[in-house]
């Protein structure tokens, strides 16, 4: 593998003390950022799908298709994103590979369901940055805006079949589509609606993210629990809906923690958004520690799984790795 130029780093000495003060501490929940980018993501999809132009199964990323490319599109379908270089050894072979993978889903003779798009790391740095990658060749897969799995390094034709192959099962029947017609005539194909969908993307964002949000500039953390609260037990809302306020109701507890003094270093890690580095320094207890020291870590670990989605794909991971841990 090949560092980036300009990788991204973490930060040295321990993430930022939390702006517990502002609103935009929660956008790590992806609370009222989440919304908006929903309105944006469906106006761009019912403008893709009127226009009816096809849609690339491969394309470059540049800085200026970021958004469109990878954050939109992964709304529609699940995107798989190789950040290469020319300079590293084998990522041209795992280009073509997954370029030769999303070409042969049109003459598969079913919906396409994920796309692939590509970043040369060396020409758009930024992009690498922001995605804060640390060796080349990674690939990431995206769905509904968030990434849902990622590994580093060259792997062989079969591996990146099996790769593909898992991110379809994990997002089958919980994306759209592609915004493309069939005639031109602005009629969507792949099962995805290009307005009043039944997924609701053109709808406003749910005011209560609002409300929340307000609660939280207040510093009324419990208050701010209870909105997300009754939006999670809303039969009616939409998964995505559910999902956001589930995320955004970790952060409120996160910082009525932190507002409180009762945080910790996991607190910490969680609120600046190092979820996976939390589970790790979790499990790495577990695994070196033993008696009450080691019931503490375990019991801690299973308090921080409790706050998420059970189907959470890191969480699924983390839980395998605590048991390996144990046993």
């Amino acid at each position: 593998m090949t560092t980036p130029n300009h990788p991204g780093h973490h930060q040295q000495g321990g993430p930022a003390a939390p702006n517990r003060f502002a609103a935009g501490a929660v956008d790590l929940g992806a609370v009222k950022e989440a919304a908006d980018q929903r309105q944006r993501a469906a106006e761009r999809t019912r403008q893709e799908a009127e226009s009816g132009v096809r849609i690339a199964r491969s394309a470059s990323v540049t800085p200026e298709s970021f958004e469109q490319d990878l954050v939109v599109r992964s709304t529609q379908v699940a995107v798989i994103l190789l950040l290469g270089s020319q300079r590293a050894e084998g990522c041209a072979e795992m280009s073509a590979e997954f370029t030769r993978l999303a070409e042969a889903q049109d003459t598969s003779g079913e919906p396409v369901q994920w796309v692939f798009r590509e970043v040369d790391v060396d020409a758009t740095p930024e992009i690498a940055q922001a995605l804060q990658v640390q060796a080349v060749p990674t690939v990431l897969a995206l769905a509904g805006g968030r990434p849902l799995t990622n590994f580093e390094g060259v792997q062989p034709p079969e591996q990146i079949a099996q790769f593909v192959a898992a991110v379809v099962r994990a997002v089958d029947g919980r994306l759209p589509g592609l915004p493309e017609t069939a005639d031109g005539e602005g009629q969507p194909v792949d099962g995805a609606e290009a307005t009043d969908g039944a997924d609701g993307a053109d709808e406003p964002g749910d005011p209560r993210f609002d409300e929340a949000a307000t609660l939280l500039d207040r510093e009324d953390f419990t208050g701010a629990v209870a909105v997300y609260d009754r939006i999670i037990a809303d039969s009616s809302a939409e998964p995505e809906t559910v999902t956001e306020a589930r995320a955004a109701r970790v952060t409120a507890v996160l910082l009525h923690r932190s507002a409180s003094g009762d945080s910790d270093d996991i607190d910490d890690l969680l609120l600046a958004g190092a979820r996976g580095d939390a589970f790790d320094t979790l499990i790495e207890r577990i695994r070196v520690t033993s008696g009450e020291e080691r019931d503490a870590a375990r019991s801690r670990l299973l308090e921080i799984f409790s706050m998420y989605d059970t189907a959470d794909p890191e969480v699924i991971a983390a839980r395998t790795r605590m048991a390996s841990a144990l046993f």
